[in-house]
């Protein structure tokens, strides 16, 4: 049987105009995208409220919520130039919205009304929330983490919960500064699991992408010891001269196919791929409004307001060139795109007979069944080889290519997939070509993870929003 997991999208994201090309989606204070909301200091306290060694009606018995807390935030130290200084405190709620707070940064599980009142009168369902408190210069004074009361979690893979430690290690990433990434593999992404659907484990979020890291390291410097870093960064035009806004582009190695960083371009087409290591890189271009919406990136004012307010062509997805990245440096990389509109537009990923918009969590030495669905996708549409992966260590058997009824009213495919023994940890992804010659891509589709070899668990959709009282973020789900 086939199922589809469906979502209600919802999107208030804290981007401002474009003036000043940014890496990757950092969270701005201004219309002019040069203040840019961080911790002025790499030392960051946060406190973990008394609640999470507390036992709470909607935390499965036996669950190591403190654990998970303190695991999640040492997968960002562990990447980036950041330390946590972690206390306790008996504070149960987070500040209120259009306050000053209370300087404390509060990582809290409580059933307070303070807690529920953010999560109510939304229409999907939230699992986390992230509110940060930030001055007219862009420093975060306080940022504080609610899980929601009204939703279940665990931190052993029980279905039907959301994953405790993946939902921290998002939130945290807020609480960083970052905002979402349209690679599907990225914890930043703006959905994440919940255990019961897609019979794999929802926490395979847990652990930082390339693109996670990548970002996080342009903020607050790369770890020491984790090598010196570059840059790939330009400007994207369609040929009509029009700059492309809006457009998701990704730097891939050029040797294994993994996917690296990612950016979204400003409203003058500019892009900055930062934390980069030395080496060959492709780059590509595609548009939002396929699996990753745009209303998911844009935010209710800055550089990506306007998104939300005019969304822009679905155009055809481009490979923009390849460059040697050296440490140090920044490589440009200008662009010009054709601007056809696309008529291939993959829309969701799935396996066991299932189709989702999370990436697919896959091991070394298995062979799968993958499915992809979305305007265009028909076995019909494709010469052999027309769906490959862009890694030597994914091959796609171009015999296997089928038609497959979800119902729905979708066009489906699906495919056998090898994953190689020499696969390496990282998020790879799925080129399709029509016999048109039309390209698109399924970006970091498939993700490979310590976490990626735990089976039998689900998935299902989680959306991501954020609120700009002072600048909150939101996470939502509405599985199906």
């Amino acid at each position: 049987m086939h199922r589809l997991a469906t979502a209600l999208f919802l999107s208030a994201t804290v981007f401002l105009s474009a003036v000043h090309v940014r890496s990757y989606t950092h969270q701005f204070t201004d219309a002019t995208n040069s203040v840019q909301v961080r911790w002025q200091t790499n030392r960051i306290t946060v406190a973990l409220s008394s609640s999470l060694s507390a036992p709470q009606s909607n935390i499965k018995a036996g669950s190591d919520v403190t654990g998970a807390a303190r695991r999640a935030l040492g997968r960002w130290e562990r990447v980036a130039n950041i330390r946590f200084i972690v206390t306790t405190s008996e504070l149960q709620s987070v500040s209120a919205p259009g306050t000053r707070g209370d300087g404390v940064s509060l990582i809290t599980v409580a059933h307070t009304s303070e807690n529920t009142a953010p999560f109510s009168g939304t229409g999907v369902e939230m699992s986390g929330r992230t509110r940060i408190f930030s001055t007219v210069s862009g420093t975060i004074t306080e940022a504080d983490i609610v899980l929601n009361p009204t939703q279940s979690f665990s931190s052993d893979g029980t279905i039907g919960t959301y994953d405790l430690e993946a939902t921290f290690t998002h939130e945290i990433g807020h609480l960083l500064g970052l905002e979402h990434s349209a690679v599907l593999g990225a914890t930043m992404q703006p959905r994440q699991g919940k255990n019961g659907i897609y019979d794999l484990s929802s926490s395979s979020s847990r652990s930082l992408s390339d693109d996670d890291r990548a970002g996080v390291s342009a903020i607050y410097g790369a770890r020491l010891g984790t090598g010196r870093r570059g840059a790939v960064a330009g400007t994207i035009n369609f040929s009509s001269g029009a700059p492309v806004y809006g457009a998701n582009v990704w730097a891939e190695e050029a040797a294994t196919g993994r996917v690296s960083a990612s950016n979204i371009t400003l409203a003058n087409g500019s892009y900055q791929i930062e934390g980069l290591l030395p080496g060959s890189y492709r780059i590509f271009a595609q548009s939002l409004g396929g699996i990753i919406s745009a209303s998911e990136i844009a935010s209710q004012r800055g550089a990506y307001a306007g998104l939300a307010i005019n969304p822009q062509l679905i155009f055809r997805t481009e490979e923009v060139g390849r460059v040697d990245v050296a440490a140090g440096s920044t490589t440009a990389l200008n662009a010009q795109l054709s601007g056809s509109a696309a008529s291939l537009n993959p829309s969701f990923i799935g396996i066991n007979g299932q189709l989702s918009t999370i990436a697919v969590p896959l091991a070394p030495a298995h062979l799968y069944k993958i499915f992809i669905a979305g305007e265009g996708i028909s076995a019909n549409q494709f010469a052999k080889g027309g769906i490959t992966s862009t890694s030597p260590f994914i091959v796609v058997d171009p015999a296997s290519v089928a038609d497959v009824d979800f119902g729905n009213g979708l066009s489906v495919v699906s495919f056998d997939v090898t994953v190689g023994p020499e696969a390496r940890e990282g998020d790879y992804s799925l080129r399709l070509q029509s016999l048109t010659g039309e390209v698109a891509y399924v970006v970091g589709g498939l993700t490979i993870n310590e976490a990626g070899t735990a089976a039998n668990v689900g998935i299902e959709m989680l959306i991501d929003a954020i609120e700009t009282s002072d600048t909150s973020i939101d996470d939502a789900s509405n599985g199906g």
